[in-house]
């Protein structure tokens, strides 16, 4: 098994071990407290990237390139390059729904900050930073260029407040698949009129494909 640098071998371990597992084996510690370290770290490693990378970028583009780097999309992407589905430790329910073969994009991103939250515990900062900028090589200046890209739910809501001087609405419509792995369908409205419809890995994502799918009936 990969030990992605960490030579403590029980710190490694409970990186690699869900909260479901714990729930059939309480004596084991999780890694949630890991996900929050590793959160803390990732945030502090892209924040000094691109604070000396882009010298003239303001604090809002700045925050705008770092929400896209560490965005779930981006986390569950390393995740499946590391193959965490292969190791990850997960509870016996986990297994009836499909795991360890196929797990939800948040776990997968989850456990890899858990894994940064251990380099930097057992090996530093300088080790941590490392790891997060060797396995991200490959996807940083696309997730760049992805950050700049339109906001449509932004896009929408300067429009319909311009044409009829109010905000649209998004209501979840429905929910699909076992909770773990949950896709939603997202309806955007004004008043009761439907503008546009569609379904995300999260509400999030679905409220922004909505609001592609309402601008796009705009132009009919």
């Amino acid at each position: 098994m990969n030990d992605f640098g960490i030579t403590n071998p029980e710190l490694l371990l409970q990186a690699l071990t869900h909260s479901s597992y714990t729930k059939d084996h309480p004596e084991v510690a999780n890694n949630e407290r890991l996900e929050f370290y590793g959160d803390a770290v990732l945030k502090l490693v892209f924040s000094k990237y691109l604070f000396n990378r882009f010298t003239d970028a303001d604090e809002g583009l700045l925050t705008k390139y770092r929400a896209r780097l560490i965005s779930d999309d981006l986390l569950s992407t390393i995740g499946s390059q590391l193959e965490l589905n292969k190791i990850l430790r997960v509870g016996v329910s986990m297994y009836k729904n499909g795991a360890p073969k196929k797990l939800p994009k948040s776990m997968l991103g989850d456990t890899v900050e858990s894994l940064i939250g251990a380099v930097y515990l057992d090996q530093g900062f300088g080790e941590a930073e490392d790891f997060i900028l060797r396995n991200w090589a490959d996807l940083i200046e696309q997730a760049l260029k992805d950050a700049t890209t339109a906001d449509y739910k932004s896009l929408l809501q300067e429009k319909i407040q311009r044409e009829y001087k109010k905000s649209p609405q998004y209501k979840t419509l429905d929910a699909f698949g076992p909770d773990h792995d949950k896709e939603f369908e997202i309806g955007v409205f004004i008043d009761d009129k439907l503008l546009g419809k569609a379904r995300g890995d999260s509400k999030k994502d679905a409220g922004q494909n909505a609001a592609k799918v309402a601008l796009e009936s705009f132009k009919d």
